[in-house]
């Protein structure tokens, strides 16, 4: 009897622990094309049409080129910077190497909404106007006036770093 007792607290505890994980900490990463969706043109308030303008949006392609090659050999990086976590982790969203919260995020698209917001699998069709609480609820960071999401890369740690100044640089990106 004391086994069975012993069997059942084991299966209630791991079936609480994978419950759990489907409330927003393991949201995938959807990519920039599910938010565009909805956040581009008037109706989408301009957002991803602006991004497009931000370097967020070129971020990846930086790491093409020789300046990047040059600081990453210099750094001692193994890999291109285009393959490089250590690069990768702020030219672009949601790609890590055998990343299992991956989903159609891709590294070419460079810092996209996700990076602020959060991956986007759960609350993608949870959010919006009448419904940012439970968009909240579900793993939508809305980060207004936190500079720590954005010091997350724009910080000494990078190889480029020459100063971050949150409430200039949030003007550059600001939607």
């Amino acid at each position: 009897m004391k086994k069975f007792k012993y069997i059942t607290l084991v299966l209630i505890i791991f079936s609480l622990i994978l419950s759990s994980k489907s409330f927003g900490g393991d949201n995938k990463f959807v990519g920039v094309k599910i938010c565009s969706a909805c956040h581009r043109g008037e109706k989408g308030k301009m957002v991803y049409d602006n991004w497009l303008k931000t370097k967020h949006a070129q971020a990846y392609k930086t790491l093409e080129n020789e300046k990047s090659k040059e600081i990453a050999e210099k750094k001692g990086v193994k890999n291109s910077p285009t393959e490089s976590n250590e690069c990768l982790k702020c030219h672009s969203t949601g790609y890590f190497e055998n990343d299992q919260r991956l989903a159609s995020s891709k590294k070419e698209d460079g810092v996209t909404c996700e990076a602020c917001h959060g991956p986007g699998s759960a609350y993608k069709s949870a959010h919006g106007k009448d419904k940012k609480d439970e968009g909240i609820k579900k793993g939508l960071i809305i980060g207004k006036d936190d500079e720590t999401i954005c010091k997350k890369c724009h910080n000494s740690e990078s190889p480029t770093f020459v100063g971050f100044n949150y409430k200039k640089d949030w003007e550059k990106v600001k939607h």
